[in-house]
């Protein structure tokens, strides 16, 4: 049993099958096979039942998953902090955001960068549920997204938060007479929506504000990531309800935002970490930084 049994029959399980962790890993198939035979020979065990359309975990598997989770976190710390001291560095940070704040993480790593030069950052993108995942399994150290409805598991950091506003492509703007616009004059046009996601309810809370109204959008497109929703708005395909953030992007130009009247749900970044879990030097200079800057 070696580092290296450990981190392909994790990646084996975080998979779900053996010839999907053959392509992450880049290694053949049947190697990969050979090795889970060979680990259960030596653990005298069955750790995967194998059938022919599915596998699952045995109680013996899933004992040694964990045990290969807390073992290659901390051969991987181990490493982190050999390489700190050999090399005089800060080490790296892992920071996940969602599309719906890109833009804000931009100023907290120009202050990073500034405050700690050495530290070297990796910018990991997905949607809140792929980051809340990712921060489960330590992929990443910290996360810039919408507030989830379970926060109980994490340490956070409130951002400013962010009312609803109405985007519509700037060729639309004859269509409005004025920069606040009804429920009733959006019910009219097509909608982009941006997509539903657990733990939030944006979506559901507009289409309650239709409906209390009695009427109904015309939703012709739903798209979970707002970096595509903005770009999707600025070709002219439609109007789109979201958050109000920084949009600097090359679609902003293409399009406009109005105030939405009668609807005062907002949505709020925040920054997040596990509890009671330990994070490299780097993650751990981000935090202290950020900790300073809403105190």
């Amino acid at each position: 049993m070696d580092i290296r049994q450990l981190h392909y029959f994790r990646e084996i399980v975080r998979q779900g099958s053996i010839s999907k962790a053959a392509e992450v890993l880049h290694i053949a198939q049947p190697p990969l096979s050979q090795l889970l035979k060979k680990l259960e020979t030596e653990l005298g065990t069955t750790l995967i039942h194998r059938y022919r359309q599915k596998w699952e975990l045995t109680e013996t598997g899933e004992i040694y998953y964990q045990y290969a989770e807390i073992m290659l976190r901390q051969t991987e710390d181990v490493r982190q902090r050999i390489l700190e001291i050999e090399q005089g560095v800060s080490g790296t940070i892992n920071i996940g955001v969602s599309s719906a704040c890109s833009n804000l993480l931009i100023d907290y790593v120009s202050m990073l960068r500034s405050q700690f030069p050495n530290v070297k950052i990796k910018i990991i993108s997905g949607d809140s549920e792929e980051l809340l995942k990712k921060l489960e399994q330590r992929e990443i150290h910290v996360a810039l997204l919408l507030r989830p409805g379970n926060t109980e598991h994490y340490l956070m950091k409130n951002v400013n938060k962010q009312p609803y506003v109405v985007i519509i492509p700037t060729h639309w703007d004859s269509k409005f007479s004025s920069e606040k616009l009804t429920f009733d004059q959006l019910a009219s046009f097509p909608i982009i929506m941006l997509g539903a996601m657990e733990g939030h309810f944006f979506y559901e809370n507009i289409l309650k504000a239709f409906d209390e109204r009695g009427l109904k959008p015309n939703i012709v497109i739903e798209c979970k990531n707002l970096t595509m929703v903005v770009a999707l708005v600025s070709r002219g395909l439609g109007l789109s309800i979201i958050p109000r953030m920084d949009y600097a992007s090359p679609y902003s130009e293409h399009t406009t935002l109005l105030d939405l009247e009668g609807f005062e749900f907002s949505m709020e970044p925040v920054f997040l970490r596990l509890k009671d879990e330990p994070i490299p030097k780097a993650a751990s200079q981000f935090w202290e930084m950020i900790e300073s800057f809403f105190t």
